[in-house]
């Protein structure tokens, strides 16, 4: 894929290439997290940068990249769905979702392997796909016309690309 076959967050084609680029700066970034907020899938990449919150004088920190999905999304490993949106479910022990389960043994994996994000790719429909080392893929996949089921790619400090745009 060369950088002017990037779609837009429109579906048309990226004429400043600003998004294709954010999304093509993955490329290289090791992947680090994997978590969830309420109903939101995330996965983080990349080395720990920190920055203020407003005037409070107090610092966060987090990864220089994430993905939050508010849409049908999964992890593969080899051909086989690791972890998934519909896993958002409890898992029948207690207040812990299955989600939770899968999540924490990919975070042990991730920190002993270190994989690699290898290619980036996102169609006019808006569905992304990150492939990274170790057989692994990431696929975010809205399924809707319905404008709460999006996701963002961002960047800490930077740019993002938003999916469907908002205006």
């Amino acid at each position: 894929m060369k950088d002017d076959d990037l779609m837009g967050v429109d579906g048309e084609p990226d004429e400043g290439g600003e998004e294709g680029r954010l999304l093509q700066s993955l490329v290289g970034e090791v992947w680090v997290g994997v978590y969830r907020f309420g109903g939101m899938g995330v996965v983080d990449f990349g080395a720990t940068v920190s920055w203020p919150l407003g005037d409070s004088g107090e610092v966060s920190t987090g990864s220089r990249f994430a993905v939050h999905a508010r849409c049908p999304f999964r992890i593969v490993q080899c051909g086989e769905v690791y972890l998934g949106s519909d896993d958002l479910v409890p898992a029948g022990n207690g207040d812990r979702l299955a989600y939770d389960i899968g999540a924490d043994a990919l975070r042990a994996f991730l920190a002993r392997e270190s994989p690699r994000v290898l290619a980036v790719e996102r169609v006019p429909e808006g569905d992304l796909r990150i492939t990274l080392e170790h057989g692994l893929r990431i696929d975010v996949l809205p399924t809707s016309s319905k404008v709460e089921e999006s996701w963002r790619c961002f960047e800490r400090l930077g740019g993002q690309v938003v999916f469907p745009s908002v205006d």
